[in-house]
């Protein structure tokens, strides 16, 4: 314990010396707080000397201000857009809608046709058969879509319901799946 007094007394012995060495360096600096005092005349005297006339100021001021003025308050102007596209384009378009409506109708007419021609050929290849069931179920069929004029309407409604069915019974074996999905991960889950 005696020996770190002695080092902190040792240390604050070389502070205070320094500090005197400091102290005789400051004084051997030369005062020029005259020569300071005589340049800030000078300088004082130079500003006043070559200073804007204070009329001139005031005018480039109120100049400057209105100028600001008119900068943030910015111009309108209404412009008026003039499309020149003569009447020739206009009807040039109408018309490639208007071909363009018509062969995509020509399309599926051709398309409703060779249904129909593939259907019509279907039926004439079954009347060809020698079979005489599939004859006389055709035959019925027929007398049926004469005499029913609302047998179309039963043949699509039938169709709809088993399509309806056929979706159901999709759901339903993929709700299964799930739920044997669900009940294997739960029993690992216990496990």
């Amino acid at each position: 314990m005696h020996q770190i007094i002695e080092t902190l007394a040792a240390k604050l012995d070389k502070q205070e010396k320094s500090l005197q060495d400091l102290d005789e360096k400051v004084k051997t600096i030369p005062d020029s707080s005259g020569k300071i005092v005589e340049i800030w005349k000078e300088m004082h005297g130079t500003f006043i000397r070559h200073s804007l006339p204070k009329e001139e100021v005031v005018t480039l001021t109120a100049a400057l201000s209105e100028n600001i003025r008119i900068m943030k308050t910015p111009r309108t102007e209404n412009l008026i857009h003039h499309h020149h596209l003569s009447k020739v384009i206009f009807i040039a378009i109408a018309l490639v809608v208007v071909v363009a409506v018509l062969s995509m109708a020509w399309y599926n007419t051709a398309d409703n046709l060779k249904q129909y021609k593939a259907s019509d050929t279907k039926y004439r290849f079954l009347k060809l058969l020698g079979n005489k069931s599939i004859q006389q179920l055709l035959i019925t069929t027929d007398s049926l879509y004469y005499c029913n004029s609302v047998l179309r309407d039963s043949v699509l409604h039938q169709e709809q319901l088993k399509n309806d069915r056929l979706e159901m019974l999709r759901l339903a074996t993929e709700q299964e799946q799930s739920a044997r999905e669900l009940r294997k991960k739960a029993g690992s889950m216990n496990q």
